[in-house]
């Protein structure tokens, strides 16, 4: 199994640090790759990432899912790059699984056009606060329409493909979900159970 995460300046820590451990430790192949084709990728707080590759580079390689961090400005700034749109667009026609977290189901998956038939998607249900900026709880789940649900903390459209989440503090079950969609629910069960996750 192969999984895609593309990183970029800003995600948030926890969010893309769930998906790289969880997934590993389920024996999914993580490739790492920077939508800016930045050699080091700072992430929100300042953990700094060395992608595996840049992704221009793999951008015409098959996935068993590409999933994703949000944060500010991480969120923004995958949805600033094209070819990730692209790639998204191309891996979903084809039925692949695509997973988002916090703002990039709104800022990501949205504007992809791959929620056009979930019937419910979740995603970061707070205030947005940065030093910066504010913006208010529903800046950017307005975006998702009727179909988002903040009362999940993690939502699997099966017939989609897609699995959507909320926050750092839902991370871990997000990157649960995703291994029990690709590897099935007992590696899922083996790795909650050693985390001391419920699920």
């Amino acid at each position: 199994m192969k999984a895609l995460l593309p990183v970029a300046t800003g995600n948030e820590e926890i969010e893309f640090c769930a998906l790289v451990d969880v997934l590993r430790r389920a024996d999914v192949d993580v490739t790492v790759v920077s939508v800016e084709s930045l050699d080091i990728v700072v992430l929100q707080k300042g953990l700094r990432i060395v992608p595996d590759a840049n992704l221009e580079q793999v951008s015409d390689e098959t996935w068993d899912a590409i999933v994703m961090a949000g944060g500010v400005p991480g969120a923004m700034n995958l949805a600033a790059s094209e070819l990730l749109k692209a790639v998204i667009q191309r891996h979903h026609a084809g039925g692949g699984l695509v997973g988002a977290i916090c703002l990039s189901p709104a800022l990501v998956l949205k504007p992809a056009g791959v929620l056009e038939h979930v019937k419910k998607v979740t995603g970061n249900p707070l205030v947005i606060k940065t030093p910066d900026q504010v913006w208010p709880a529903d800046a950017f789940t307005k975006l998702l329409g009727d179909v988002f649900d903040s009362k999940l903390r993690v939502c699997v459209d099966r017939e989609s493909n897609i699995v959507t989440s909320q926050t750092p503090g839902t991370a871990i079950e997000y990157a649960l979900a995703i291994v029990e969609l690709l590897r099935g629910k007992k590696v899922a069960s083996e790795i909650s159970d050693y985390f001391l996750v419920k699920t």
